[in-house]
């Protein structure tokens, strides 16, 4: 009885992993890398992070170093906490060999962009969160330390190709579809912030030199006055 529900399952198993979308998955890890990536860039280069050291003092205190936050152990974890979530700004689409990819529906300052050839729903955007789960499950410790040594082109090469073998060469020397320009009444919107902006700035500027005037006024009445 154990044999046969043991054999069920691994058959399950087989069945589960032979239904994998290897072009999804593949497109996935690829903007998951691209993710972390942006995440590593908007870094401040000059903040700094402490993180322990094996060396131990002479009075048995473990000493701490100074490392960049951006790449660090520290930094690249936090990130995963939430890479998923950005999956739900993403839609599905064709890359240049024809073959299933993602792009995003949003930028990544919350700006809506043109949607062309993209498919939307509630659906294909969980199964995209979903995709990303469960890249990052099997593949976080392999992909931190990818990216602490390395930059985009060679983590998405060894990771996304080499170790979870998703991707193709082909695939990975064929560039991810760009997202569409921002939509234009997002741009009016803009626009009209940035007009108000720079009233606002203007009327702060006229307070201020009529204050400066009114003091300038009462100086000048004093000095009379004495």
């Amino acid at each position: 009885m154990d044999l046969r529900l043991l054999l069920l399952t691994v058959g399950s198993l087989l069945i589960v992993e032979s239904k994998r979308d290897d072009e999804l998955y593949c497109a996935v890890c690829r903007a998951l890398t691209d993710e972390v990536n942006h995440s590593i860039s908007s870094v401040n280069s000059k903040q700094k992070v402490q993180v322990g050291s094996f060396r131990v003092d002479s009075k048995g205190n473990q000493k701490t170093v100074e490392v960049p936050y951006a790449r660090s152990e520290v930094h690249l974890t936090e990130v995963f906490e939430t890479i998923c979530e950005k999956f739900r700004q993403y839609g599905n689409t064709k890359n240049g060999l024809g073959k299933r990819s993602i792009v995003r529906m949003v930028s990544r300052d919350g700006k809506p962009l043109v949607l062309k050839d993209i498919q939307i729903t509630m659906e294909g955007m969980k199964l995209l969160t979903h995709t990303c789960e469960t890249i990052a499950e099997e593949y976080e410790d392999q992909i931190i330390r990818a990216f602490r040594h390395g930059e985009l082109p060679e983590v998405e090469k060894k990771v996304c190709g080499e170790i979870a073998e998703y991707c193709s060469e082909e695939d990975l020397n064929t560039p991810m579809p760009e997202p569409g320009p921002v939509q234009e009444s997002q741009k009016v919107e803009d626009k009209e912030e940035e007009d108000q902006e720079n009233e606002d700035e203007t009327d702060e500027g006229i307070e201020e030199e009529e204050e400066g005037e009114d003091v300038k006024d009462s100086d000048k009445k004093e000095k009379e006055e004495l």
